[in-house]
């Protein structure tokens, strides 16, 4: 008898296993389906529970924030993900917003929408990391979340920070995955590509036609230290790129953010950084996930980019890639069916439109594959991983085809 329970304990447990990657491969499917919005997904709905939206609220820097959490029906538990939303040039209202929180609800996921009042207003501020540690951390704390699976996701702006915070010592051991869509690698690099309008791949420099919205984030960030009136100043002269006058009566610190906003070349716009106090030199790096690279412990790293961004260059994702070299987990891969993660924006043949969506299905599916494992075999397989990586080389993924 005691045999026959045995036996029959490992076929569940084979069973189980099987079943993870079906489940993953569908939960994958019913994101994919819903986030895209050029593609019929009725049947998703039908097929899967309405999600339920509750109000929350979360701790951070500034006192409590009132929020929105989406997730699936029941007691769970769920894995949890974070989602830094980033700067976009639209409200919480957009219908774009429910409908990722919608869609990570449907495929399984707790999804927690993190924007900040900085973000909002079209800037940069290095303390959202610290406070999107802390909401990550108050959510994998919920009695219906799984720490094991849960992680972090952002794009453009957000896709950076959520790497940083997957740096922050209070988190950095709990971060089951960590996804950045078209994050930039380093505010140093980026500002020196703006200013210039151009980036550097290698050796070869190519022109960049600097979005609008990039454009207006860089000089908003960088007057931000500045008393406000000071600010609005500069704002209001540096608003486009273009060969401005020296402007009299200007602070200290003023005086050297204004050469950087000014420098309409490479070499310029490098020097303007390097003659900056060292106090503001110490903000742009610390919003710059390049310097934390190997403080990111998360078992999973997924990076995306479209080649045509003209928001954040590719360039940027390229060196966060060669960053991470030699690290296993993490995944890379350039897309053609996005503009800035719109797929609205961009007409493809068919066959090069099917190869695409292919790739985005299989750049999805280890995040799902992860997040299907269950609590127990999840905590298992850390210790074993762990040995595996002492014993066998690193490897990591890249798409680019």
């Amino acid at each position: 008898m005691d045999v026959l329970r045995q036996a029959l304990r490992h076929v569940e447990s084979a069973a189980a296993v099987l079943g993870d990657p079906l489940r993953a491969g569908a939960r994958t499917a019913v994101f994919f389906l819903k986030v895209l919005p050029n593609v019929p997904s009725k049947a998703v709905d039908w097929l899967t529970p309405e999600p339920v939206i509750e109000r929350v609220r979360y701790p951070s820097l500034s006192g409590m924030v009132d929020a929105e959490l989406y997730r699936p029906g029941g007691t769970g538990p769920y894995p949890g993900v974070v989602v830094c939303l980033g700067v976009v040039p639209f409200g919480v209202d957009h219908p774009q917003v429910p409908r990722l929180g919608a869609a990570l609800a449907r495929a399984g996921f707790a999804a927690l929408l993190y924007w900040s009042p900085a973000l909002r207003d079209l800037r940069l501020d290095p303390h959202d990391t610290d406070d999107i540690a802390l909401v990550y951390q108050w959510l994998i704390e919920r009695p219906d979340i799984d720490a094991a699976r849960s992680g972090l996701l952002g794009a453009c702006v957000g896709g950076a920070f959520a790497l940083m915070a997957a740096a922050q010592p209070t988190v950095q051991e709990r971060v089951g995955f960590v996804i950045a869509w078209a994050p930039y690698a380093s505010m140093r690099s980026l500002a020196r590509d703006i200013a210039s309008a151009s980036t550097a791949d290698g050796d070869t420099v190519a022109p960049w036609a600097v979005d609008q919205l990039t454009r207006k984030v860089y000089v908003r960030s960088l007057t931000d230290v500045l008393d406000e009136g000071e600010a609005a100043r500069l704002r209001a002269t540096c608003a486009e790129r273009a060969e401005q006058p020296g402007l009299p009566d200007l602070s200290a610190t003023g005086a050297t953010i204004y050469p950087l906003l000014t420098a309409l070349d490479r070499a310029t716009a490098e020097a303007a950084v390097e003659r900056l106090p060292a106090e503001l030199q110490q903000r742009l790096d610390a919003m710059s996930p390049l310097p934390v690279v190997d403080a990111i412990r998360a078992p999973l790293i997924v990076l995306a980019h479209d080649r045509s961004d003209q928001v954040i260059p590719i360039t940027e994702s390229r060196r966060l890639w060669d960053a991470f070299a030699g690290r296993d987990g993490v995944r890379y891969t350039e897309f053609a069916m996005f503009k800035h993660l719109d797929p609205t924006k961009v007409r493809l043949a068919p066959l090069a439109l099917a190869r695409e969506m292919l790739r985005f299905y299989g750049t999805l599916y280890p995040v799902f594959r992860q997040a299907c494992v269950p609590r127990e075999r999840s905590q298992r397989s850390k210790g074993k991983r762990a040995l595996a990586q002492a014993r066998t080389p690193p490897s990591r993924f890249r798409t680019l085809l």
